[in-house]
């Protein structure tokens, strides 16, 4: 039980340079075909908070950050001659509006799903790239490289729901009174030990904030009670955008 908990609440606390992010080939720019290309003024992107916190992004930035993912998606996993080539030419970022605040460095994760069911997860906790960059990172992290997958074939791509979710910079907190179940997601850290959830894994596995912190001890290695003894503990806020239907 305790793995396939795992394997759905996931999330990789690390952000990997790849032969195929932007910028790491110095080829020929990779076009995607038009009817690949996704529209981002035909998009409409629901928001959700776990916090008061937001980046405060616009509709249109919103729009920009999902197509960016999606056409991310189809370039990586279906490629002008397979993903895996390294003749394929980078990523044609110059295509979209790239805005001031897309350009700040922020923490992400993309999630991907097919019909509920977790097929990716991958994103980063530091913000050490800009958010636009960060997305586009993560969402071929998140179907060429979590390594509890195979790689996200082109059949796939159809049924492929996404999530990206943007972090607030990271706090550290005195206790775990401090901890709001659902608003924060939760980094544990002892010794060499580490691993987090998002703000939405508790309420949507419908734990407790004790049994939340068991798993979470769990997912780092360590026992279910480590938790509660010599353990450090930061929270963050995140934004989730998401497809309406």
């Amino acid at each position: 039980m305790l793995k396939s908990v795992m394997n759905i609440i996931f999330a990789s606390i690390f952000s990997f340079m790849t032969e195929t992010a932007l910028g790491a080939e110095t080829g020929a720019q990779q076009k995607l075909p038009d009817n690949n290309k996704t529209k981002e003024s035909n998009m409409r992107i629901s928001e959700h908070r776990s916090g008061a916190w937001t980046p405060g992004l616009t509709d249109e930035e919103k729009a920009t950050l999902f197509a960016i993912a999606k056409d991310t998606l189809a370039w990586c996993v279906n490629g002008a001659t397979g993903a895996m080539n390294k003749k394929k030419g980078s990523f044609p970022i110059e295509s979209y509006t790239i805005t001031p605040k897309l350009k700040v460095d922020t923490a992400t994760f993309v999630t991907l799903k097919i019909r509920g069911d977790l097929r990716g997860c991958i994103g980063s906790l530091a913000p050490v790239e800009p958010l636009y960059l960060s997305v586009h990172r993560n969402a071929v992290n998140a179907a060429m490289h979590d390594y509890r997958f195979s790689p996200v074939q082109s059949a796939e791509l159809p049924e492929i729901t996404v999530d990206v979710s943007i972090l607030s910079p990271i706090r550290d907190i005195p206790n775990l009174d401090a901890f709001k179940l659902g608003q924060h997601g939760i980094i544990l850290g002892k010794g060499a030990a580490r691993a987090v959830f998002l703000p939405e894994v508790a309420t949507e596995q419908g734990w407790t904030k004790e049994e939340t912190l068991a798993y979470l001890s769990q997912k780092a290695g360590l026992s279910a009670d480590a938790w509660r003894e010599g353990a450090q503990f930061q929270v963050f806020e995140s934004v989730v955008l998401s497809m309406e239907k």
